[in-house]
């Protein structure tokens, strides 16, 4: 579970609303990081919702003001390498998440022509899985990205706002890569799903691209021919919802890196 700092940004005594807004909302998705209740799209939509109050705060005069006049070059330049490597980890996820799309169909059409024995469902679903490996060296390599975004220093209130912002931003994408990548499968995980209760009978949520993933190892591997149709469907749906949601993310994303580069240009 990730920890974070509890920061105070010391804004004026009167600080404007937006101000108050964006700290309400880093709070909030801190919340929503560390409760294992909050689904994956809602932390990404939360997210989405936190870059609306950042474009606004850096649209504030006093602030473009302070942001153009008061900070080194050294800042300026970890700033906006920062929000360059949150815009390709968002890329990366981004493009990781369509693969698992046309995957995901390939499957179904698999599974709907198996009655016919028109296709060979092995040679199939190991392609499937050769790709899901694709798939996690990608992550892999933005996971390496992330740990540089994390890389954060205390300092006064607008600058420990913005890293604050990077730094959150980096955890939930953490979380995306992880959910897309899938933990590894320990031998009791395996023989739940040969009893196809493996998401019934454990206490903690299972990434359903986990689920789908040892499923068809199983079936690779003969030790089950049972294919469960609905968590194919139920992943995609789950893809697809989360895939909008990143899509809507990397433009606030976008207006906000564009927004700064603007104020540092004045």
């Amino acid at each position: 579970m990730a920890t974070y700092h509890t920061r105070s940004f010391s804004f004026p005594s009167k600080s404007h609303p937006v101000a108050d807004q964006l700290s309400e909302q880093l709070c909030r998705l801190r919340s929503s990081q560390t409760a294992s209740t909050s689904s994956m799209a809602s932390r990404l939509t939360e997210l989405k919702d936190l870059y609306k109050c950042v474009d606004e705060f850096l649209q504030l005069p006093q602030n473009q003001k302070i942001i153009s006049q008061t900070y080194s070059e050294q800042w300026v330049e970890e700033v906006i390498n920062g929000s360059l490597r949150l815009l390709d980890i968002c890329s990366t996820s981004q493009e990781v998440l369509v693969q698992s799309k046309e995957q995901i169909q390939d499957i179904q059409s698999v599974l709907r022509r198996r009655c016919s024995n028109e296709v060979n469902m092995t040679n199939e679903f190991s392609a499937y899985l050769q790709s899901r490996k694709s798939s996690k060296k990608m992550i892999k390599k933005s996971l390496k990205d992330i740990k540089e975004v994390e890389k954060t220093n205390e300092a006064n209130a607008i600058d420990s706002m913005l890293k604050d912002v990077q730094a959150i931003t980096a955890d939930v994408f953490k979380s995306l890569l992880s959910y897309i990548s899938g933990s590894q499968k320990s031998s009791w995980f395996f023989s739940k799903l040969v009893r196809q209760k493996a998401e019934k009978e454990t206490a903690a949520p299972i990434s359903k691209f986990e689920a789908v993933d040892a499923t068809l190892e199983l079936i690779c591997q003969k030790k089950t021919a049972n294919v469960d149709m609905s968590q194919i469907v139920q992943l995609e749906s789950k893809v697809q919802e989360i895939d909008e949601v990143v899509e809507c993310l990397f433009r606030h994303l976008v207006k906000a890196r564009v927004t700064l580069l603007n104020v540092l240009s004045n």
